[in-house]
């Protein structure tokens, strides 16, 4: 009796957790997609509107100002960054990097004026903005599952586009949502290594889950509309070096938890994914550049895990040029692509 009793309470508990997961899920899902609009309404009050045509002498005016901050925004998030590795003081790095993302939700309100309203937001990127190449676009390898999953459907008529966003929003929250609940419940046990639930898939799934939330604001800062003769280059760089940051970050407590609980944690790794499970191929050509670079499986230090961000960020920006080269995708931008004009069903095979 004393055993079915302690199963139905862990049933009761496992339907509980689940259900505030789900709950938790839906309300941050829709708080990503709506909060930027309300935010973006108003501080359209304190920064209107401006025309780049009409009213150049005040776009002019404003960027004399908007530019030292963006490149001084940019440096303080850097070194955030850099000094969380180097000192081992990981929120540091957590913030800086979620603080490079943040200005992604500028995409979010539309305007003539890439700066007014919640644009403001996107004042660090204007560093990478240049007139004869987008730097933004460094990052467009990032697409390549999106690209993969759309286009199928293009090709039958359907456009899944915003809904493949809404799910990897939903599906990163909820996966974020239950890691953060079985870190809380195991830490109430007072185990160190926590490795039950969802961390049995996973080794990292706050981490897995702000990297696949955060991909579905990508994909929505890339679908945004554009005013006319404009363009929509997306965030996909700001996505790619966050993703980076946010997987050295988990490298480096991967190198604590190794100190404190080695023996029972190295147990653990041989069981559950660093983040989700891939095949041994793609695992060995995937970490083969950090065991050239280190002659190791891993970075150890501060200065490893620098150097391990700085090749792997360097090899997805050679590999995401062709996109850059090739002035890919056409016209507008991700917005556009892969040619869906709304009100006309089906692919439109001319553009």
């Amino acid at each position: 009796m004393q055993a079915v009793s302690i199963r139905r309470s862990r049933i009761g508990l496992l339907a509980g957790i689940s259900a505030l997961a789900v709950i938790f899920t839906i309300a941050l899902t829709f708080a990503t997609l709506q909060l930027p609009l309300i935010l973006g309404s108003w501080l359209s009050n304190y920064f209107p509107d401006l025309h780049p045509v009409m009213e150049p002498e005040r776009v002019a005016e404003f960027m004399v100002v908007a530019r030292p901050v963006g490149y001084a925004c940019l440096a303080v998030i850097a070194i955030l960054i850099v000094a969380g590795f180097v000192t081992g003081k990981k929120r540091l790095s957590v913030f800086g990097s979620f603080a490079f993302f943040l200005p992604t939700f500028g995409y979010f309100f539309a305007s003539m004026f890439f700066l007014a309203g919640l644009g403001i937001l996107r004042v660090p990127f204007i560093p990478f903005w240049d007139p004869s190449v987008n730097l933004m676009n460094f990052g467009d390898i990032g697409y390549l599952p999106y690209m993969a999953l759309v286009y199928p459907f293009w090709v039958a008529g359907v456009d899944i586009r915003e809904i493949l966003a809404w799910i990897a929003i939903g599906v990163g929250l909820f996966i974020f949502v239950v890691g953060t609940i079985a870190w809380f419940y195991g830490k109430a046990q007072k185990r160190n290594t926590i490795d039950f639930w969802i961390y049995r898939y996973s080794r990292h799934p706050q981490y897995l889950g702000f990297i696949i939330w955060s991909y579905g604001v990508m994909l929505f800062a890339a679908q945004q509309p554009v005013p006319m003769g404009g363009s929509n280059p997306g965030a996909s760089l700001p996505w790619l070096l966050t993703s980076l940051v946010i997987i050295c970050i988990a490298l480096a407590e991967e190198n604590r938890m190794r100190k404190e609980d080695s023996e029972r944690y190295l147990q653990y790794t041989a069981s559950a994914p660093f983040m989700f499970c891939i095949p041994k191929f793609v695992s060995t050509v995937t970490t083969l550049p950090m065991r050239l670079l280190l002659k190791k499986d891993r970075p150890e230090t501060g200065k490893e895990l620098v150097a391990t961000f700085a090749v792997y960020a360097t090899l997805l920006i050679l590999l995401s040029s062709p996109f850059v080269l090739l002035d890919f995708p056409l016209g507008i931008g991700w917005s556009g692509w892969p040619g869906f004009i709304p009100g006309i069903s089906g692919p439109i095979m001319n553009l």
